[in-house]
């Protein structure tokens, strides 16, 4: 089954952040890449999306199909002091009319393209995404994908991240894993392909609240957590000193797990196992 192909346009600290350090979460406002294909220039691709024109001769966006257990919805009908598309659009430029979404945190998908747009509207490909084994080509760094956000499955009575394509499942491991058929692509990480009906594939949610704020955790480090705000409110954001990586995401490092409470654990499902 194909799936609508996304597009997400990068501030430069995203796009540093994928190429240097492997960054291989995704999440806020995207557009459908067929709806976008007449802005073909930085400027009609910051006008469109309300950013001041800085003068640079390039931007990035990253085009990648929808994750199979992520969510769009509608961006919210209220004002924020960033561009947060209220009525569902685009700016309005050279008529082009393109609808906007907002996208659940999750990891990109494989095949995921990182594309700089010049100037002369000339496009290259800079990087593409190989998956949680082999992460963003060309980038200086890797690590290993966290639990908390992007696909999981489980085979055989095990967890791992997985990459969904088509009717296959690559499943990647961080620890040695038992029996045939895996190859390993870098140290202490190993993958292997199997078919998506030997498989529980989801994704889970890890939400809770911190100082009266939902939160969803995205990563746990030792006793300390880094958390995601699932309210854009700009008050809620400053009260908590929370730091803005996205138009409309917060999120905050470093916290202690021990301030959490009504932890809850919720897994999206994309389909059962084979009987």
């Amino acid at each position: 089954m194909s799936r609508v192909v996304l597009q997400k346009l990068l501030h430069p600290g995203l796009s540093a952040m994928l190429l240097d350090r492997g960054y291989d979460q995704v999440a806020g406002f995207v557009v459908e890449a067929a709806a976008a294909t007449g802005l073909r220039t930085p400027q009609a691709l910051r006008a469109a999306h309300g950013i001041a024109d800085d003068g640079t001769p390039s931007l990035d966006v990253v085009r990648f199909v929808l994750p199979v257990c992520a969510a769009l919805v509608p961006p919210a009908a209220v004002a924020r002091p960033w561009p947060n598309y209220p009525h569902g659009f685009l700016s309005p430029v050279d008529d082009a009319i393109v609808p906007v979404w907002k996208l659940s945190t999750t990891r990109y998908p494989p095949g995921a393209e990182l594309w700089r747009i010049y100037d002369d509207g000339h496009q290259e490909m800079v990087s593409a995404y190989g998956g949680a084994a082999r992460g963003w080509s060309g980038a200086r760094e890797w690590r290993p994908t966290s639990r908390y956000f992007g696909t999981r499955a489980v085979w055989n009575g095990i967890e791992y991240a997985a990459d969904v394509a088509g009717d296959s499942v690559e499943l990647t491991s961080f620890t040695t894993p038992q029996g045939d058929g895996w190859a390993q692509y870098r140290d202490a990480t190993w993958s292997r392909t199997v078919a998506v009906g030997q498989c529980d594939v989801y994704e889970l949610s890890f939400d809770a609240v911190l100082d009266d704020a939902p939160v969803r955790v995205l990563e746990v480090i030792g006793a300390n957590v880094r958390v995601q705000l699932l309210d854009d409110d700009p008050e809620v954001a400053r009260r908590l000193d929370a730091a803005m990586i996205d138009l409309g995401v917060f999120e905050l490092s470093g916290i202690a797990g021990s301030r959490l409470t009504e932890t809850q654990l919720t897994a999206t499902h994309l389909l059962a196992p084979d009987a």
